[in-house]
Parts: structure tokens; C-alpha cells; sequence
């Protein structure tokens, strides 16, 4: 998520007056307390973000250009203290973000139970994501606490002064059940095609999925602020009626970057993600019905795994997986998504970084008894056999229990690579997509529901138009 933008010490009071009424603006504001939720955000000064504003009505100066949201996206906020107040939460808590070709400060949004009933309204802010290759990005978030599990809920984002404010097109989500359950989708590496990643997202929507997780490489340059407005454009408004919307604002979407995003500050700028601090979104976790997962943006880990961000990461990996454990009775699934694929055994195997992020996480896996982890960064699908360390020379374990699966299902548009080699004693499954086969990606959904992980990976056809028109390429399930 970006990043929350409250005021400035001894006026976070004065952010929040009550429903519908606007944060107080005023110049040192560098932090955003939502009203009613118990989390703030305050963007790191590495990200280059400027122009904080809190949601006000005064126009801005000069010609604003046009103040009409785009691109709504529907993300997360919330702090990354498992069992602590604040704790991310997607049962009760929604972040929404958009952005406007205008340099306007409205930052609302408006929500209710019927699209002729928006009358909960929650203030944002707004900021400037910096130009990175290309244009700079006029971006807007708000965030709505105290919801109800499993609900439907209609909305508009926008703004601005009474009488020429402008909103959003209405959209609808429905928020995580709290129990039952629950259904994820699973895809990454988009960056070459975004038909393709407009071919998933129809999937996910159809599927119903609760929530998606995004491996990383959503796009080819992640500095480059205008292919992300493209791919997410393929995400927003359903191609066969423009009236009609897909996934984005429609479904909660938890991305992690990928090498070729590279933690850029345009990257944190398009999503909400949990988090605040110096490092903020580069690592985070909820739970999602009977899994806890956790997301990880592992850059840093792979380019200096002795960093102070890398550092930073495996020390709140410890102590979120050490509470994970212990609440094994509500959460008994563990679930990791972060980019690089410990195990995967197609082109980037042996590369440098992929070693050091193997060596720095596959024994924090293995200590916590993590179930499951979810990678992207080779083009195609593969998953192992449960197994532990030495991360050099994995071993195969008697049970899903005593081990961790490692699942890598990359294919929402980037270019295929063909599958690893050989006989790998370690390896259950290998599914190539392209190259005379009749997919042109893959994807996957998994249901968690109680003691039970049911996952499904699908090739994905240009043809079809459904999940009932692909293929199951391959379905397990863990008992806890």
C-alpha cells in the first residue's frame, strides 16, 4: 500500500472528525490516520513521493487538468504485527487506490450496502509518484475500517469542491469471510503481454476469487509508470462491455515486486499493502480464512542479503512466522508468496541471486514449518515434492506436514520458458505453456477451508473465455 499520510505530531486527531468529514490539511502532513481504523501510514522518504496532500476541496492551483478517477484498485492497509491492533485485517478493512491525470487533492471515498446508498464516506490523500521513465503519476488513496466479513459493498471514489466534484464510476466488492471458505488466486509474471494478463484476470473474476497474490513482474520496467497504467487497464473494465468491470477494484489484489520491478517507488505507488516504517510494504502477512500468508518482496534478499533491508525482512520473518505457528488452531496453513523460486529447476536455477535468496530463506521455511510457498520468475509451471533443507540439497520429507511444497506458476504473459531437465528426485511436477502447447499461460486458484488446502493449476487457453475451458494441469491438496 503506499503509504498512510498522517498529520504531523500532535494533529493526527485533527486528521479524522468523524464520518465524511475531511482531515484537517496542513503543511508539515507527511502521515495518513484513516478514520475509525487503528493503523497509520507514513511513505518512506526513499520512495521520492511529494506533493502529500489530505483530501481537501480547494482546487489546485492552476489548470488541474481532468480530476476523473482512473484505474480503481482495491488493496489492503494495516499494520504488520500479527494479533496486535492494527493488524491487517481483509475481512474488515479495504484501502482504495486510483489516480487522476489532474493534480487534484479530493481523495474520497464513499460506500454502502446498495449502489443508491454511498453513504459511509472516508477521507484519503493524495501524493506524486515520481516519473521514474516517462510521466509522473497523480495518485490518490483512502481506507475504510470497521467493515463486515463477507459483504457486498458498493462504491465511488473521487471528490473535490461542492458542486464540481467528480467520482468514480460505481463498483462493488465483497469483503474476505471471516470463516468457510476461501477461495485465492494465483498468478505472476505478466510482463510481456498484457492480453494475457487480461485473459487471467477474466479467470479470476469468473472463478470468484476472494483475493488474487501476484508473484511479481507485472511489468517489463518497473520504473516506467505508464506500462503500469496499461497492464491495469487490462485489469479494470471488462473487454466485452466497457460499462462492466473485471477485477481491479473489484477483487483485493496482494502483489509482490519482482526483479524487474526492482522495489521501485513506482511499483509501491500503484498498490496498498500493509506496512509503514522505512521499509515499508516490502513485507507483510494476513490471514485469508485458514491460512496465514505472507508476502515479500525479495530484492533485497537477493541482491545483499546482508543489507539493512534484507536484514530488516528476516528479522520480521522470525517473529511473524513464530506467532504463525502458535496460532496454528485458527491459521493451520502457512502460506509464503515472495518472486525468486527456491526449487524451480528451468532457466534461472543456477543464477547468483536465486542462490542467495535459496540460502537465506529456505531455513527460516523449514524452522516455522511452512506449508507452502509461491514463486514466479521462471515462465512456467512447476511444484516439489514436500521437502527441507540443506537448502544445496533438498531432501525429500515423508509428509506434507514435515515439509514444504514450493510452487512456481509464472505465465500471465511474460514469454514461455521451457521446463528444467533431467530426472530431479525432488521435483513432482513440470508444465511448460506455449512452445506446440495449446496454452498460452498459466494460473492457478487454491481454497483453504479449515484443517484443509485444496490448489489447482490450470493452462490457460485463448480459447475457452473460462476456468471450465482450460485444463487442469495439476491439483493437490495439504491436511493439517
Amino acid at each position: 500500500m503506499r503509504t498512510l499520510l498522517l498529520c504531523s505530531l500532535g494533529l493526527i486527531a485533527a486528521c479524522s472528525k468523524g464520518t465524511g468529514d475531511a482531515p484537517l490539511a496542513d503543511a508539515a502532513v507527511a502521515t495518513y490516520a484513516p478514520q475509525g481504523c487503528a493503523y497509520t501510514v507514513t511513505p518512506p522518504d526513499a520512495r521520492g513521493f511529494t506533493e502529500f496532500a489530505l483530501d481537501d476541496t480547494i482546487a489546485a492551483a492552476g489548470d488541474p487538468g481532468d480530476p476523473t478517477p482512473l484505474r480503481v484498485r482495491l488493496g489492503l492497509g494495516g499494520t504488520t504485527a500479527s494479533g496486535m491492533e492494527g493488524y491487517a485485517n481483509a475481512s474488515t478493512t479495504a484501502a482504495f487506490t486510483w489516480e487522476t491525470k489532474g493534480a487534484t487533492h479530493a481523495a474520497r471515498v464513499r460506500l454502502g450496502s446498495s449502489p443508491d446508498a454511498l453513504t459511509d464516506v472516508h477521507a484519503g490523500y493524495s501524493w506524486t509518484t515520481p516519473a521514474g521513465i516517462g510521466s509522473a503519476a497523480n495518485m490518490h488513496e483512502a481506507h475504510a475500517c470497521n467493515l463486515t466479513a463477507g459483504k457486498t459493498y458498493y462504491y465511488q471514489v473521487g471528490g473535490g469542491p461542492a458542486g464540481a466534484e467528480k467520482w468514480s464510476a460505481t463498483q462493488s466488492f465483497t469483503t474476505v469471510p471471516s470463516s468457510g471458505k476461501v477461495t485465492i488466486g494465483l498468478s505472476g509474471d505478466s510482463r510481456d503481454s498484457a492480453d494475457i494478463f487480461q485473459l487471467v484476470q477474466g479467470r479470476m473474476r469468473d472463478a470468484g476469487a476472494s483475493a488474487q497474490v501476484f508473484s511479481g513482474d507485472l511489468v517489463l520496467f518497473g520504473a516506467q509508470e505508464d506500462v503500469y497504467a496499461q497492464w491495469l487497464d487490462k485489469a479494470w473494465k471488462d473487454p466485452m462491455d466497457a460499462t462492466k468491470f473485471l477485477t481491479l477494484g473489484q477483487q483485493l489484489i496482494l502483489p509482490v515486486p519482482g526483479n524487474h520491478e526492482n522495489s521501485s517507488a513506482q511499483f509501491y505507488g500503484n498498490f496498498a499493502l500493509p506496512g509503514d516504517g522505512p521499509f515499508a510494504e516490502s513485507f507483510s502477512s494476513v490471514n485469508l480464512g485458514s491460512a496465514h500468508l505472507v508476502l515479500l518482496d525479495d530484492q533485497a534478499i537477493a541482491v545483499s542479503p546482508t543489507g539493512e533491508a534484507a536484514m530488516a525482512q528476516l528479522a520480521w520473518l522470525e517473529e511473524d512466522l513464530a506467532r504463525a505457528e502458535q496460532n496454528r488452531k485458527d491459521q493451520p496453513f502457512i502460506v509464503v508468496v515472495h518472486h525468486r523460486g527456491e526449487l524451480s529447476t528451468s532457466t534461472h536455477a543456477l543464477d547468483a541471486d536465486v542462490g542467495k535468496t535459496r540460502e537465506a530463506l529456505m531455513p527460516v521455511w523449514d524452522k516455522h514449518h511452512v506449508d507452502l510457498v509461491l514463486n514466479g520468475h521462471d515462465h512456467n509451471y512447476e511444484r516439489s515434492k514436500p521437502v527441507t533443507g540443506p537448502a544445496k540439497a533438498p531432501v525429500v520429507a515423508a509428509s506434507s506436514t514435515a515439509g514444504t511444497t514450493y510452487v512456481v506458476c509464472a505465465g500471465a504473459g511474460a514469454s514461455a520458458y521451457a521446463p528444467g531437465g533431467g530426472t530431479v528426485a525432488y521435483r513432482e511436477k513440470n508444465v511448460a505453456f506455449g512452445m506446440g502447447t495449446p496454452y498460452v499461460g498459466v494460473y492457478s486458484l487454491f481454497s483453504v477451508e479449515g484443517p484443509k488446502l485444496t490448489f489447482t493449476a490450470y493452462g490457460l487457453k485463448s480459447a475457452g473465455g473460462s476456468v471450465m475451458g482450460d485444463d487442469v494441469i495439476d491439483t493437490f491438496t495439504l491436511l493439517r
